[in-house]
């Protein structure tokens, strides 16, 4: 094992499919790999992960200045254990930059290093013997429960060591950013990744290291960052309208619009998805259960977040919502039936007219009867105010 790999960065960019590592948790000189803190990028859930090296990829820059007395400190590390790793001081400061929370890093590495001295100065120990206390005790310290005397000692060393409040204790595994909301930051990787068409492959470092700075409360300080910030709060406000009712009358169009005049829609994935749930995956007319033929419709159509209530939904078959989106068929607000214009009497969508639509067990995702009812209104002025 290279000497290197005595100390992980704390910040790896996804080193497996959906996830990014948050912080190493401990090491271990017989497996070529670290057990981390793992945030799925999906699911905004973190969990502990045991990931091997060749998998791991660190960022491709520094994330991180190093103030003068954080590197004087660093200096003083490296006399007493960073030399067991790097052969240059400089090297030993500079894979510091690499962290996204160095003070947090230096100052774990200060405890150590505290404990360190005192069994040094006890056992006298070869350079070959230094190196593998250290290892024992960067396992001890990201969890490792002690499996021989020696751990003990080093145990008891810890107990012994008069912690700062940063202070990593044994038995424990490595936990950071313990208030940072982790849903929250899958939300806005998401919608930015979406929004931009950002592949798996594509360097993330920027847009990682940004929304992290983000959703720990720090301002933003560039481009990414403002737009980060007005996912986050157009996410924020597609949350607030769903826990308020549905109100048709009290809408007004919020839509973005790209240079293309594209509408922009960052919470239509999120709309499906509670619509999937609502109907139980199947279409409210049909019931077709093929979720890739399923879209999310509006009754009311979209005009900003409020819209995105699932009581201005509908689940439907892809054709079917474009036969509802075009107004050639319509739920009749008062039996929740079906009806159809008199063009489709020759389809094979006929047989769909007076079919009960589907209902949501849910009384917050049911059909709102105002939308339903504004969208058959234009339904029968479309197809039969003349009659």
């Amino acid at each position: 094992m290279k000497e290197e790999s005595l100390r992980a960065p704390n910040l790896l960019i996804e080193v497996f499919p959906d996830c990014v590592v948050l912080g190493t948790t401990m090491t271990s000189s017989n497996e070529p790999s670290w057990k981390v803190e793992a945030l799925n990028l999906k699911t905004g859930k973190v969990t502990i992960e045991q990931v091997p090296l060749s998998q791991m990829v660190t960022p491709s820059k520094p994330v991180s200045e190093l103030t003068p007395c954080q590197i004087s400190r660093l200096t003083r590390l490296y006399q007493k254990v960073g030399y067991l790793i790097d052969e240059k001081l400089s090297t030993w400061i500079y894979d510091f930059t690499y962290e996204l929370h160095p003070e947090r890093e230096i100052q774990i590495w200060e405890e150590m290093a505290a404990v360190f001295e005192k069994y040094n100065k006890t056992h006298k120990l070869a350079f070959s013997s230094k190196r593998e206390i250290l290892r024992l005790l960067l396992g001890l310290l990201g969890g490792e429960q002690p499996k021989d005397s020696v751990s003990l000692e080093l145990v008891k060393l810890f107990k012994q060591q008069q912690a700062s409040s940063f202070c990593i204790r044994p038995h424990k595994p490595l936990t950071s950013w313990e208030n940072i909301n982790y849903k929250m930051f899958a939300q806005i990787y998401t919608a930015y990744v979406e929004r931009h068409q950002i592949k798996i492959h594509d360097n993330k470092d920027e847009l990682f290291v940004t929304l992290m700075r983000l959703v720990e409360g720090q301002p933003p300080q560039s481009e990414l960052g403002q737009e980060l910030l007005g996912i986050w709060s157009e996410i924020h406000q597609a949350e607030l309208a769903y826990k308020q009712e549905f109100n048709p009358l009290d809408i007004k169009d919020e839509r973005k619009k790209s240079k293309r005049a594209v509408v922009i829609r960052p919470g239509q994935r999120k709309f499906k998805l509670e619509l999937m749930k609502a109907y139980g995956g199947c279409c409210s007319i049909t019931g077709c259960p093929v979720e890739a033929v399923l879209q999310a419709a509006h009754i009311i159509p979209y005009l900003g977040a409020k819209t995105d209530h699932p009581s201005n939904g509908l689940l439907l078959r892809v054709d079917i919502h474009q036969l509802f989106d075009s107004y050639y068929l319509s739920i009749n607000p008062e039996t929740y039936k079906v009806e159809m214009a008199t063009v489709l009497s020759n389809s094979c969508y006929w047989d769909l007219r007076e079919q009960p639509l589907r209902m949501p067990k849910s009384k917050t995702a049911r059909p709102n009867s105002n939308a339903l009812l504004k969208h058959y209104q234009i339904f029968k002025e479309r197809w039969f105010s003349d009659s």
